[in-house]
């Protein structure tokens, strides 16, 4: 504990990067819990001009709204903020369709696995499968009956 009571010590300023301003924060945290921590660090953020610094990026806005704590990115940034949320949106929509669609094909498999076996071992079901295609072959002007 005596180690990140030392980090906290190293207090970010207006050119220090946003991985030192995260750092700075996860230290706090460990010492003073998240609601002081959060104080403590918006306190120095305005007292730097943290916003208007080069450590004010997507990934330090990220990282803080999750610990609570918004800030502003300016036009440009928040602009970013908004089509990476996007896009991030658009990727999560994407990886679940993917998976629904594993799943619909592996309950698909099955199915059609089931049938073929039925088809395969059952005579009754076998018969049937016989009739409906000839029905449906028939129907299509397909196979005709010989006279």
């Amino acid at each position: 504990m005596s180690i990140v009571k030392n980090e906290i010590r190293n207090i970010p300023s207006f050119t220090s990067s946003d991985n030192a301003w995260i750092l700075w924060h996860e230290n706090l945290k460990k010492v003073f819990g998240r609601k002081k921590a959060n104080a403590l660090y918006v306190a120095n953020w305005d007292a730097q001009r943290g916003g208007s610094s080069s450590a004010n990026t997507s990934k330090l806005r990220k990282y803080l709204e999750k610990n609570g704590i918004k800030i502003s990115g300016g036009v440009i940034g928040d602009t970013g903020d908004f089509f990476g949320g996007v896009g991030d949106y658009f990727g999560d929509i994407f990886t679940v369709g993917k998976y629904l669609g594993i799943g619909l094909a592996v309950v698909v498999a099955i199915s059609v696995g089931g049938l073929v076996v039925q088809v395969a071992f059952n005579r009754k079901t076998r018969g049937e499968a016989v009739d409906v295609a000839k029905a449906f072959a028939s129907a299509k002007g397909g196979a005709k009956k010989p006279s």
